[in-house]
């Protein structure tokens, strides 16, 4: 009890504790994934450009077979070592904060590095997003441990990094606390929010001092208004991407079935699925070499292509089995931004379908490609809020956010009403059931809202899991020791000692 004890008495001091361990994390983790991402940028363009050279040379063609071959058998051993680098990395840093994964920071930091670039810069269509965002939470989460501090602590020092790490990808700061509140952390509480927002504006200061200080997607041309008597197409376009959002989502959470499959047919073991990935990949650098990576080249490329209905169809079919085929493989890389790059497309394949009709106007094409990066992305990750703010920072473009706005809700409502589930949380489902259970008795410190449909109920008539232990309501910077006979108020913060295991299981009973 006296770490709980010390843990409160650390929340209550001044703020500018938060701000100077924000700064610390933001520095830190900006740091990593800014080298990340500037090495899978320039492995990336090498890839590419000796994928063009290779189409009519039968022995650089091999080249590229055996060297992609090679380096599929080293990331294969980096998994089998550390299965917790293995995909996106984003559920894996909700389990923890969950209190349901333990990994352990260095063994996952530094091989998801290598693991990551190695793999991303030989042009599967994965992302750097979620590993990004992994890589900040472990460099936090070494620094908690150097630190050494509580337990409550570290876990929002691990929500602090997830949020410089997704800044320092995209440059986009409110994007990255947004993500982690709405998604990763599920909680809006003052040392979060500060600690976060403090660490994902270092980081991006971090990386716009490498990267200079342009937007990931800059459009900076000037985009004409919507009209408003033309906002019916938005719900339409809603409706389509909330619909093509949910197909990817069944098809996300099921395509590690299909390695299975092929893994018994060639008798592969799970870590070396990626052998298959850098087979299926090649044809389509050879012949497609503009599709290949995460997709941001293509989506700023597709501004000034302005693809045809049929062109824009056959890449984004293209995009949409290669993505599966490459983040099915296991490799440590994300869906983040090949979400982003199916929603481009698939605003592209709506505005060529409207154009022709003669809906929409030739002028009116960027913007879709905007509201489909929004949308889809919306749908497919059920956090709105992020989706929204993260395509406004990664254009630069605030004039939009209307139209973003009704797009992504359209997009989302129909995702909710198809039974879709963040796509994250069904990955850590999917995570925690292939793992065995660990049970921690561990006490720590979490601190919760009273949501409205808690105010006005006393302590005693809650149904708590054993060994949780309610102690201290503040309201309005007063705060009460907790009794049965205490009344919740709204908008109150709860501090409640739980056993580590338990997190996610009370977090949702007070939802």
């Amino acid at each position: 009890m006296n770490e709980i004890e010390r843990d409160f008495r650390t929340q209550s001091q001044h703020l500018l504790w938060s701000v100077w361990r924000g700064l610390l994390v933001g520095v830190t983790a900006g740091a990593v994934v800014s080298l990340f991402r500037w090495l899978i940028a320039k492995g990336a363009a090498f890839s590419v450009a000796i994928y063009k050279d290779a189409l009519h040379n039968p022995l650089l063609i091999l080249g590229i077979v055996l060297v992609n071959l090679l380096i599929a058998l080293f990331i294969g051993y980096l998994i089998k070592q550390e299965k917790d680098i293995k995909g996106s990395g984003i559920p894996h840093v909700e389990g923890e904060l969950m209190g349901l994964l333990h990994p352990s920071w260095w063994s996952v930091l530094w091989r998801k590095f290598v693991g990551g670039v190695l793999g991303i810069s030989m042009g599967l269509m994965l992302g750097r997003e979620g590993p990004s965002i992994q890589l900040g939470a472990m460099t936090a989460k070494g620094l908690a441990e150097g630190l050494k501090l509580s337990a409550r602590e570290k876990r929002v020092l691990i929500a602090a990094g997830a949020a410089a790490g997704l800044s320092a990808a995209f440059n986009a700061p409110i994007a990255g606390l947004l993500f982690v509140v709405e998604e990763v952390y599920h909680h809006f509480s003052r040392p979060v929010w500060v600690t976060a927002l403090t660490a994902s504006l270092v980081a991006n200061a971090v990386s716009l001092r490498i990267f200079g200080q342009v937007s990931v997607l800059a459009m900076t041309e000037k985009l004409p208004v919507f009209p408003l008597k033309d906002y019916w197409i938005l719900i339409v376009l809603g409706t389509f991407l909330g619909v093509l959002g949910y197909g990817y989502e069944w098809v996300v959470l099921r395509i590690g079935k299909v390695y299975q499959g092929l893994g018994k047919i060639f008798h592969l073991p799970s870590h070396f699925y990626g052998l298959l990935a850098v087979l299926f990949i090649i044809p389509i650098g050879l012949y497609f070499p503009h599709l290949l990576g995460g997709g941001n080249e293509l989506i700023l490329a597709l501004n000034g292509l302005h693809p045809a209905l049929t062109v824009a169809i056959l890449y984004l079919a293209i995009r949409f089995v290669w993505s599966m085929l490459s983040f099915g493989s296991g490799f440590p890389g994300g869906i983040f931004l090949p979400i982003l790059t199916l929603g481009a497309l698939s605003g592209s394949v709506f505005a060529a379908a409207f154009e022709n009709l003669g809906f929409l106007q030739v002028s009116q094409f960027p913007i879709f490609i905007i509201l489909g990066m929004a949308g889809y992305f919306g749908a497919v990750s059920k956090a709105p809020l992020t989706a929204m703010i993260l395509v406004t920072e990664m254009v630069g473009n605030l004039h939009q956010l209307m139209t973003i706005g009704v797009v992504t809700l359209i997009a989302y409502l129909v995702m909710d009403f198809m039974g879709g589930e963040p796509v994250y949380e069904a990955m850590l489902h999917n995570l925690i059931a292939h793992e065995p259970k660990q049970v921690d008795n561990i006490p720590t410190m979490i601190d919760l809202p009273v949501t409205d449909s808690l105010a006005g109920r006393l302590v005693k008539d809650l149904t708590l899991p054993d060994g949780v232990l309610i102690s201290t309501q503040i309201f309005q910077d007063q705060s009460e020791v907790v009794h049965g006979d205490t009344r919740l108020k709204a908008g109150a913060t709860l501090y409640l000692v739980v056993n580590e295991s338990n997190i996610s299981q009370v977090r949702k009973l007070f939802l």
